[in-house]
């Protein structure tokens, strides 16, 4: 994560989206409807949203006397297959099209509205087992909040019900109560004053990430860490905001109305087996989250560099596990955070992969094909590799199933694995 022009996900994509002239409408048109992999579980699956509203907040992104709302989406096993399919773009095209105005075309992505998911839409949760493991996710800073579909389901139809969290106005679109939508962008289309804040904040990260990981004093690396986070006030108020937000979601599950579908799923949760994880921000925040909430089992982080808030000068006594891509001078970045917080500390580094390769946007072509956006590895292969980290990982941590990809003795190509001892 960094400014422009290459991370967060959204601000690498805005400077190469101005490098190159955007693609002929009529060529973005003629990219294929996405297919989206089946999930490899035993079971069905289902999904339901609902909305919070936090009265001891007030709403950073809006007016006077609007207080803090938070939308989540479920994912989790189902009784039965059938019912209604639930939509893809859970936001609707307001959460593609906010993305696809950084390639100058705003209907670039409009096709993504006739993508299926493989969920039913507020079905029944399995009769078995009792209770469900429950993982809390949430999306990357600007990032779209339904373009993590595929590794959701997927983890829903092995056992576990996945809470994804979406935060308002940090995210390309979300559903507040009653309905209304609101963006990352202002009305004048640029993102909103407060986002442009963190963004100015990120400008030195790539020159800095780059020093760490060049550097091989364990001591020097904090430093320049230390250094670099101290700027960090409006990211850290974020990042706070956003451990916040998923604080309520776990804090509010006892106050879902029973007669709902989510009153339903809240029931059948086991708060016992608890993890969190992310995608870029998400994974940054999962971590935070895990350091302050005893909740917390377990954290993963996928490609969010480096870790932001109060990890740096504090230890948990919990696993944690920190997925690198390629990106240049970012892999390792981390791991002087981690290694001394966390217990243990596990490292996994994933060949041909860039940041937005965790996620669907692998199989969205179009533009995203057109500019060095994705790595070199294959988009089934992407998938099954992230959903394979991420469920062997919780499968050990919160169900007692020892990973053999963590223990060595399961190999995924192109997939580098060790734990990591504090120096």
């Amino acid at each position: 994560m960094s400014r422009m022009p290459s991370a967060p996900m959204i601000a690498v994509l805005a400077a190469l989206a101005s490098a190159w002239a955007p693609a002929p409408l009529a060529q973005t048109e003629a990219s294929p409807v996405v297919e989206l992999p089946a999930p490899t579980g035993r079971y069905p699956v289902a999904t339901t949203s609902w909305h919070l509203t936090d009265r001891t907040r007030p709403e950073t992104f809006a007016g006077a006397g609007k207080f803090r709302e938070v939308e989540v989406v479920a994912w989790y096993p189902a009784a039965s297959r059938g019912g209604t399919v639930a939509p893809y773009l859970r936001e609707g095209l307001s959460e593609v099209r906010a993305f696809a105005k950084l390639f100058g075309s705003e209907p670039a992505f409009d096709r993504l509205e006739r993508v299926r998911t493989h969920a039913e839409l507020d079905g029944a949760p399995a009769k078995a087992p009792e209770k469900f493991p429950v993982l809390l996710f949430s999306h990357g800073y600007t990032g779209v909040p339904s373009s993590y579909t595929a590794l959701l389901e997927d983890l829903a139809s092995h056992g576990y019900a996945v809470l994804s969290v979406v935060h308002p106005y940090e995210a390309t679109a979300a559903t507040l109560t009653g309905g209304r939508v609101v963006s990352m962008n202002g009305d004048d289309g640029a993102f909103l004053p407060e986002i442009q804040k963190v963004f100015a904040e990120w400008a030195s990260e790539d020159e800095t990430m780059a020093a760490v990981t060049r550097e091989t004093d364990d001591g020097e690396q904090v430093r320049l860490l230390r250094g670099y986070l101290g700027g960090l006030h409006r990211t850290s108020i974020a990042l706070r905001r956003w451990v916040d937000d998923t604080k309520l979601v776990i804090d509010r599950l006892p106050n879902l109305p029973k007669g709902t579908a989510g009153g339903r799923l809240a029931a059948r949760l086991d708060l016992t087996r608890l993890g969190a994880f992310g995608h870029s921000m998400g994974g940054v925040t999962s971590a935070q989250f895990c350091l302050e909430d005893a909740r917390c089992r377990a954290g993963l982080n996928l490609d969010g560099i480096p870790q932001y808030g109060t990890m740096i000068d504090a230890s948990m006594a919990r696993p944690f596990l920190m997925v690198y891509s390629e990106r240049p001078g970012r892999a390792g970045a981390s791991d002087p955070i981690y290694r001394r917080a966390a217990h243990p500390y596990y490292r996994v580094d994933v060949k041909g992969t860039r940041h937005l390769d965790f996620g669907d946007m692998v199989f969205w072509g179009g533009p995203l094909r057109e500019r060095p956006i994705l790595g070199s590895i294959a988009p089934d292969r992407a998938v099954t590799v992230t959903a394979t980290i991420v469920r062997e990982y919780f499968d050990q941590e919160l169900a007692g199933r020892r990973s053999a990809l963590l223990a060595g003795t399961s190999v995924l190509p192109d997939v580098a694995v060790r734990t990591i001892s504090p120096r």
